[in-house]
């Protein structure tokens, strides 16, 4: 009975090892055709100026049918919401390993903001949809170290706002206004803009004049560090 019982083991142990491939493959491939939905509702969305968008622009665009679309999202706004998420969160967690080792609560804020504001430098098709405030999701990896930030900024007296949900949509609001300022060039001087929407955010917060500098400065000199000892893919500002 014993040998009998260990012949049989191979044969089952096999048909789940053949069952879970091919669970892993539809899975991968439900996750490819996803994650083409959702470059092509960035492009679409990236490149137009109102948000006059349709289904048929975002499946012509990524070459699929209705039907395909449906079989991940229920909407476009589903997408949208989607693809804002991933936008905003790919990019926080990028940036963690810069900007998550600081424990100073002012230099986080400000480099945090110089960050964002400086991919968008660069980065236009992706600042382009970032910068649709209607997009934004409201749960984000982004939102959540935001809040983080002014919590911890609070309780140690850093910072000082009467709301944390507005200081939150304050620090946003700033940061997606000053990409679009940047994206848009209506600053001459892009970088020095950087800077002044940094610190004019930090005394909003009741930072005082000589430590909004000093943050500033900070994240300023902070980023060119990190941009000479690695090869990372945001400017300074």
């Amino acid at each position: 009975m014993q040998h009998s019982t260990l012949e049989h083991r191979p044969a089952t142990s096999g048909k789940h090892l053949y069952e879970d491939h091919r669970i892993v493959a539809a899975r991968k491939k439900r996750d490819a055709m996803r994650g083409r939905i959702l470059r092509a509702t960035m492009e679409v969305f990236a490149e137009r100026k109102d948000l006059s968008t349709s289904i048929e622009d975002v499946v012509k665009a990524a070459d699929i049918s209705r039907g395909t679309f449906y079989k991940h999202f229920a909407s476009l706004e589903e997408a949208l919401v989607a693809v804002g998420k991933e936008a905003t969160d790919r990019m926080t967690l990028d940036i963690l390993p810069v900007y998550g080792v600081l424990i100073d609560l002012l230099q986080r804020v400000s480099t945090g903001m110089r960050l964002f504001l400086a991919r968008a430098l660069t980065d236009h098709r992706w600042a382009g949809f970032v910068v649709r405030a209607e997009l934004i999701p409201r749960e984000s990896i982004l939102l959540d170290c935001i809040y983080h930030d002014l919590r911890a900024g609070a309780a140690e007296a850093k910072l000082h706002f009467d709301d944390v949900t507005a200081a939150a949509d304050s620090v946003m609001g700033a940061t997606v206004e000053g990409m679009r300022t940047i994206m848009l060039g209506r600053s001459k001087d892009p970088r020095a803009y950087i800077s002044s929407v940094i610190r004019i955010t930090l005394r909003g917060l009741g930072v005082p004049n000589d430590q909004a500098d000093m943050a500033t400065t900070f994240s300023h000199w902070y980023l060119i560090a990190q941009t000479t000892s690695r090869s990372y893919a945001s400017p300074a500002g």
